[in-house]
């Protein structure tokens, strides 16, 4: 029987490392296409921005159309199959390249899918934590994920700025691709247990089961501000991730070495905020957590505007310390959020609402993008930025207005309650 007492049984373990390999493809995918695209196929601020676009439309599409199957079938099996399509995809982008055949169309194409199978993979990934460790581990296992995110941003960005600077982008999404095939071998060894016996598949009930996530999350008190706060947060996040490398490569003449070495600063920014996450929120009542780590973070868009040509060294340190800022509050904020899923939704019915979660969270991602690619053809991507940082840190605003969220108690509290929903009202909400 699974160990119900320790952090680190076998299964967790395991899922650990594969979440590592995983994300670190990931992040290996999302920093290098848009510089592939800007030195490689001399791509625009705009061609840029529209690639951000299409992966969060990927995102968009496949959890809005895709989202039962993460509680129909062994999260294991789901999550290696999205893991093996996500490495055929960018090997075949490897093959593309090597035939010259490469563009803009296809680098807009293979971000859209791969993002799409990995909001699905993260969210079965999410679902299954539970049923891997006990729920007063809930919040120390979400900070080590959490954690071993940051530290893939530090080897992701280093990686792929070396690979490109030194190789070529064959070798960056080979890389890519082994790295999703590592994690899907690990998946394979971890014991899932086989979830509960689905009513048989129709076009009536697949239609209606598409719609249930979101409504447990539209009905509970509780995550429906929090996750509107995110989405809010990830709206005005997309639009400066769609700006700030063009920003970095043309406004601060930094190289893909140098934004990868500030990604890599970031990370371990990141990395060492894991050591207060969990304090944090044993500390803090869930309010004060959130507002500052949904606000703070404005810091860091603004020390973006700082980078100026022919400074290398301090333009690496500008980026690096904003990018570990950013990192730093998007970790503890998340390690607090994942938790109070975990703990206020049945494990049968997680994976139907971590889905909803990320299509409503993530699916403004397109909208941010696209809003960036718009505001880049008359404005330059100085000014996008300080429009975004804007809505940044308005994005507490949600939260500070909900009564329930600033009832909350500390997450030791909340975890050592009897496992099971909580009360709802007659239309299904947290009481």
């Amino acid at each position: 029987m699974m160990d119900t007492v320790k952090l680190w049984n076998r299964e967790f373990k395991r899922l650990w490392w594969s979440e590592a390999l995983s994300f670190f493809g990931s992040q290996l995918t999302l920093f290098a296409i848009p510089i592939v695209a800007l030195q490689y196929l001399r791509a625009s601020a705009a061609d840029v921005a529209w690639i951000n676009t299409a992966a969060g439309l990927g995102t968009l599409l496949f959890l809005g159309l895709l989202s039962p199957w993460t509680d129909r079938a062994r999260r294991t099996r789901f999550m290696m199959l999205m893991s093996g399509l996500r490495a055929l995809i960018l090997g075949s982008v490897a093959i593309l390249f090597l035939a010259d055949r490469l563009s803009i169309i296809v680098l807009i194409v293979a971000a859209g899918l791969v993002s799409g199978l990995t909001g699905l993979y993260d969210s079965a990934f999410a679902a299954l934590i539970p049923g891997v460790t006990h729920r007063t581990k809930l919040p120390a296992a979400n900070t080590w994920v959490a954690g071993i995110r940051s530290a893939g941003d530090i080897g992701a960005g280093a990686t792929a700025g070396l690979l490109l600077q030194v190789l070529s982008p064959v070798a960056l999404f080979l890389a890519d691709a082994a790295t999703y095939v590592a994690s899907a071998v690990l998946i394979s060894r971890i014991r899932d247990r086989e979830p509960p016996r689905a009513e048989r598949l129709s076009a009536k009930n697949y239609i209606r089961s598409l719609g249930s996530g979101f409504s447990i999350l539209r009905r509970n008190r509780i995550l429906w501000p929090v996750n509107v706060s995110i989405a809010h947060f990830n709206l005005f996040t997309t639009a400066i991730q769609a700006v700030y490398v063009t920003h970095a490569l043309r406004t601060g003449s930094m190289s893909p070495a140098e934004i990868g070495f500030a990604g890599a600063i970031g990370g371990v920014l990141g990395l060492l905020s894991m050591s207060v996450a969990y304090r944090i929120w044993d500390r803090l009542r869930p309010i004060g957590a959130l507002a500052t780590t949904f606000a703070l973070p404005a810091i860091a868009g603004l020390g973006m505007l700082l980078l100026a040509p022919g400074e290398p060294i301090v333009n690496v340190v500008i980026l690096g310390l904003s990018l570990g800022l950013w990192a730093s509050c998007v970790m503890i904020n998340i390690t607090g959020t994942e938790s109070l899923k975990q703990m206020l939704i049945p494990e049968s019915r997680l994976g139907r609402l971590s889905a909803a979660s990320r299509l409503l969270t993530w699916g403004v991602d397109p909208v941010g993008a696209a809003l960036a690619a718009s505001l880049v053809l008359v404005l330059p991507t100085g000014a996008v930025l300080a429009i975004a940082t804007a809505g940044v840190v308005s994005s507490a605003v949600w939260i500070v207005c909900s009564a329930e969220v600033r009832r909350l108690p500390r997450l030791s509290e909340l975890a050592s309650k009897p496992s099971q929903p909580p009360p709802v009202d007659r239309r299904g909400g947290v009481r």
